[in-house]
């Protein structure tokens, strides 16, 4: 057993002599193709299965003697498929088979000494021993020695060269189809490559090939996958350099905000003029829009940031946890007059996700459906959750039903994006469209998804559905 070379050691070759080889693959298959037709028409004019082009001619030639000889000519001395006819010396048409057609072409072509009959055929004049002319129209061509099929089926040469032409194309198709597949496998890393890229898969292990320009085709392309490897790299670093230097300079406004905000609260317990209050309530009114915009600014960092560390948690005790968070979430708006009717089925299964990210998505859900509520009257939220399978996957479904007025189809198809506020009702001044979107985000990055609709039970309204994936 020889020694295991390496694919990069292995000697190289090119596609032109790839596609040489296949050529010369061909031209030889087609020769040795024509030369086994050649032996099977030869094996069947040996086995008398066919009658060879000479055949009329040669038993002309054999039975000559007695064709002059006898008293009479008839078609049992005469080779099967031949005409004839016979006439006296001035030309007269005396008996036969020919057609009355042939019978005047026949004697002039006599006379003519000419042995080229117009039907393709020729014709042979023999002068019997009575004075008689007897005129032979024979052809030269293959026949099949069965009537059958020398009566329904073209001449012999002319169904082999039907059945060369046959097989010549199976032969051409399995050479190409031998060749395309051998091109195929050798593009196969190509393919694979290419869908690692297109994936952002960038751990590229540097692929061989034993054909030339593939081979440069796979340098080329872990380059490339190394440049933008490299390139990703550098953009994430910068990308998450100037997150952490926004959300510094948000931690650092928040102190200089505390010490306006406290000292225009003090100032709210001193003897103020009504000008003086005026001016007091524009300060902390504007505090308050500033720690806002904080609040902005801290959700989309957020929202943009990486997947934090994963844990493995049981579908019933994520639901469990969910469901808690949405009642505590509700006793603090308005009064806690706003309840929570739960329903959950039988869970199973588990999933692995990062816990805190989750909660953050589901508090955004449930803040968003409580607003929603509120602008309705203090009536309960519905949550529920089940398992579902969708594609093939099985999933744990958490859902949040408000009794707002529902969205509106506009808002069921954009109302997870970033920044949209489609229904200015249903937001007030300090929300900015993030909520559903970054809920949308967390999902996202945990193997799940989020679905907006509207409840069909009557007296709900918008409902939203968080599914997580479960392993």
């Amino acid at each position: 057993m020889g020694d295991w070379i390496p694919m990069e050691k292995r000697k190289k070759r090119t596609l032109t002599g790839l596609f040489i080889r296949y050529i010369c693959v061909f031209f030889v298959s087609t020769i040795l193709l024509a030369l086994f037709m050649l032996l099977l028409f030869n094996e069947f004019v040996k086995a008398g299965a066919v009658i060879p082009a000479n055949y009329m001619e040669r038993w002309i030639n054999d039975n000559r003697r007695r064709l002059i000889s006898a008293d009479e000519v008839s078609e049992a001395l005469l080779p099967p498929g031949s005409e004839y006819g016979v006439y006296d010396t001035a030309g007269s048409f005396l008996y036969g088979s020919f057609g009355k057609a042939d019978r005047k072409g026949a004697w002039e072509a006599y006379v003519e000494n000419h042995i080229f009959a117009e039907s393709g055929g020729y014709y042979r004049f023999l002068l019997r021993d009575g004075g008689e002319v007897c005129i032979i129209k024979y052809f030269l061509k293959t026949q099949a020695a069965n009537a059958f099929f020398r009566e329904h089926l073209p001449p012999p040469d002319i169904c082999f060269l039907f059945l060369f032409v046959i097989l010549f194309f199976v032969q051409t198709v399995l050479v190409s189809k031998s060749f395309a597949g051998m091109l195929s496998g050798r593009l196969r890393v190509l393919n694979d490559v290419t869908e690692k890229i297109r994936r952002r898969d960038l751990e590229i292990t540097r692929e061989h090939s034993d054909i030339r320009e593939i081979d440069a085709v796979l340098a080329s392309l872990f380059r490339m996958g190394e440049a933008l490897k490299e390139s990703l790299n550098e953009q994430w670093k910068l990308e998450k350099y100037k997150r952490e230097q926004v959300a510094a300079l948000a931690h650092d406004i928040k102190t200089p905000l505390t010490v306006i905000r406290g000292n225009a609260e003090l100032l709210d317990e001193e003897a103020l003029g009504e000008s003086g209050r005026e001016y007091n309530r524009y300060i902390r009114e504007n505090a308050e829009e500033i720690e806002n915009y904080l609040m902005l600014l801290q959700e989309m960092l957020l929202s943009e940031s990486d997947t934090g560390e994963s844990e493995s948690i049981s579908a019933e005790q994520m639901a469990e946890e969910l469901i808690e968070r949405a009642k505590i979430l509700a006793s603090g708006y308005s009064e806690g007059r706003i309840g929570v009717e739960e329903k959950k089925e039988a869970l199973f299964g588990s999933l692995v996700c990062d816990v805190s990210q989750i909660q953050r998505a589901w508090d955004n859900i449930v803040s968003n459906a409580l607003e929603y509520t509120l602008l309705y009257g203090p009536h309960p939220l519905m949550i529920t959750a089940e398992t579902v399978t969708e594609d093939g996957k099985s999933y744990l479904a958490v859902r949040v039903t408000d009794r707002g007025p529902g969205f509106t189809e506009d808002a069921l198809l954009y109302a997870a994006e970033q920044f949209y506020q489609g229904d200015k009702s249903r937001h007030e001044k300090r929300h900015k469209g993030l909520g559903l979107y970054t809920a949308s985000r967390f999902a996202g990055r945990q193997g799940g998804k989020l679905i907006l609709e509207n409840a069909s039970e009557e007296g709900y309204g918008g409902r939203v559905s968080l599914l997580l994936s479960i392993t």
